[in-house]
């Protein structure tokens, strides 16, 4: 049997081949690996480990991550190797750079841009070696590139959540703001009809009735008149009495949370709809504590009323591990989340779910299609912890 001869050029094309595939091996284990660590990091130690791995992977013994400031300004935010060192090269940084670039004098530098979704770059990583090095390969740029690239998109990510979370936050404001704007307003109101227009319509009924006292008999039709003007006045008295208690129920200021409720309830009612308490919990809670439950069952008592088609609703109030929770079940037709339709109702519930989560609470809601609706309103009960 012969033995294969030996090719020498064959034997140097497989090292060079084999060279080659552990090259990319790196690059890709590069990209990945960082790729992989960056999400879980916070954006310095992300500045921090790209430069590391930049010059880990180039064989640079230090570096600098310049960066600038929507005004333009410059500032060093990651550095790795000796001070000494570092503090030459952020010098070196140039804002206009649109593709890596070598340098070999005086030292060996590679600068490296981060470009922003708008492709303006924002900051320039620079590297650097004590000792001249070769230029690395056009793939080693390139995979420096793709770092730098993998990093500015984070650092970008990352500056649009902490955005979107400060707006969030003031429009969450503005609304907590809003909300107890419209509770003063309706109080003032309340108080207000309550002090001028109630009280004016409650003595003109007064008056008529004692008008009708004493009034000697009349004719059948001004007899009929007379009691019709009786009606209306006591129909206003009511009306204003049912407005000032939709502005601001004074059971609410004067007998708490519990008794607001049962009190709105009485719509329920008045209605032919079967109440039943499965509890309750007749303790004071800070105002607006109550103001925000109380408006919550408001609204689910509208709701009821306007939408399920119920013929019973079981109510639950009461304390649960620190927590104001009210419970409001109906038998009525329910109805689904994703529906487009019932627009007003879904506002309803989206204003439910705001009024709960700026106290820190949590409201939820479950409905299924002819089996009932159940919505649950969960708030902090000894917020900054006084009672109205």
């Amino acid at each position: 049997m012969h033995d294969t001869p030996h090719d020498p050029g064959s034997a140097l094309a497989m090292r060079a081949h084999f060279r080659q595939s552990q090259s990319r091996a790196a690059r890709l284990r590069l990209l990945v690996e960082t790729g992989q660590e960056l999400a879980q990091l916070a954006p310095e130690a992300m500045r921090e480990q790209v430069l590391v791995r930049a010059c880990a992977f180039l064989a640079m013994d230090h570096g600098v991550l310049q960066e600038w400031d929507a005004e333009g300004s410059a500032s060093a935010t990651a550095r790795h190797g000796s001070p000494a060192r570092v503090a030459s090269l952020a010098a070196l940084a140039d804002r206009d750079l649109r593709a890596p670039r070598w340098h070999d004098q005086p030292h060996s530098v590679l600068q490296v841009p981060l470009r922003g979704s708008d492709g303006q770059a924002f900051g320039v990583l620079v590297l650097a070696n004590s000792v001249s090095l070769r230029a690395p390969e056009h793939e080693d740029s390139e995979s420096v590139q793709l770092l730098a690239t993998l990093l500015a998109t984070h650092l970008e990510n990352h500056r649009l959540l902490t955005t979107l979370k400060a707006r969030d936050r003031t429009l969450s404001d503005l609304v907590n703001r809003l909300l107890r704007a419209q509770e003063d307003e309706r109080k003032r109101v309340a108080y207000d009809l309550h002090d001028g227009l109630a009280q004016t319509l409650a003595g003109l009924h007064q008056r008529l009735q004692g008008f009708a006292g004493r009034c000697p008999p009349l004719p059948h039709a001004l007899a009929a008149d007379l009691q019709a003007i009786l009606s209306l006045a006591q129909h206003s008295v009511g009306e204003g009495r049912q407005l000032i208690a939709g502005l601001r129920p004074t059971v609410l200021d004067d007998f708490g949370l519990f008794k607001a409720l049962d009190k709105e309830a009485d719509r329920l009612r008045d209605a032919g709809i079967n109440v039943v308490w499965r509890s309750h919990c007749a303790q004071r809670l800070p105002s607006q504590v109550e103001i925000a439950v109380f408006r919550i069952g408001q609204e689910a008592i509208n709701n009821v009323l306007k939408h399920a088609r119920a013929s019973q609703v079981q109510l639950a109030l009461g304390l649960r591990d620190e927590m104001a929770v009210l419970q409001v079940d109906d038998n009525g037709k329910g109805f689904a989340h994703d529906h487009p339709r019932d627009e007003a109702r879904h506002l309803g519930l989206a204003t439910m779910h705001e009024r709960a989560s700026l106290l820190g609470g949590r409201f939820t809601c479950a409905s299924v299609i002819d089996g009932g609706t159940r919505l649950q309103a969960s708030v902090p009960a000894g917020l900054n912890g006084v009672a109205p």
